[in-house]
């Protein structure tokens, strides 16, 4: 089993990134073959070219790397802070530049001018998105998002959003508690 986890967080002692470096700790630890996309860390330009979009694909050997880590895993976890009710602008480019014809969908055309027949490429995996909010925010925008908007579309149906909201005014304790929590139910350790 291969797992793909995005990280979307540029402060490597922030929540999202310690959620992100237990994860694949305990993965890791169990065998897991683990593909690890840290945006930040690797310098992700979220930005799609007007060449790139009329090209219809990357030659970015990043955006390369990660859309064959993408097609080739079982599994899919992202992991980003809420700014705005959404993902970040890096994660939002990531979506952008990934979620392309070929990699997470196709279309398909009986002659020019056709209207083009919508086929989904990432049915079949599971999809969990851990989104964490400073302040008490509710998860129905980023649950359309990510599950409607973004995976539905493109054939995924074994979705789950882990949303912790509110942090700001959270004990660490309470916080602590919920990670590990989450460690273990997204690793599959009880």
């Amino acid at each position: 089993m291969s797992v793909c986890i995005v990280l979307a967080h540029g402060d490597s002692s922030s929540l999202s990134s310690q959620v992100f470096l237990e994860l694949n700790a305990v993965l890791e630890s169990k065998g897991v073959e683990v593909l690890k996309q840290n945006l930040y860390k690797d310098e992700f330009d979220p930005v799609l070219p007007l060449d790139e979009l009329k090209r219809r694909m990357s030659l970015d050997p990043l955006v390369s790397r990660y859309s064959i880590e993408l097609g080739l895993s079982d599994r899919v976890i992202i992991i980003h802070p809420d700014w705005w009710s959404g993902p970040p602008a890096i994660l939002k480019g990531w979506v952008d530049r990934l979620f392309r014809p070929g990699t997470a969908y196709d279309e398909v055309r009986d002659f020019p001018g056709d209207e083009a027949e919508f086929i989904p490429l990432l049915s079949g995996k599971r999809v969990d998105v851990v989104v964490l909010s400073h302040r008490d925010v509710s998860s129905e925008s980023l649950q359309k998002f990510w599950q409607d908007d973004v995976f539905g579309w493109c054939g995924v149906v074994d979705f789950e959003l882990h949303h912790l909201s509110g942090i700001g005014a959270k004990e660490a304790g309470e916080i602590g508690a919920w990670k590990r929590s989450l460690v273990r139910k997204l690793s599959g350790v009880s």
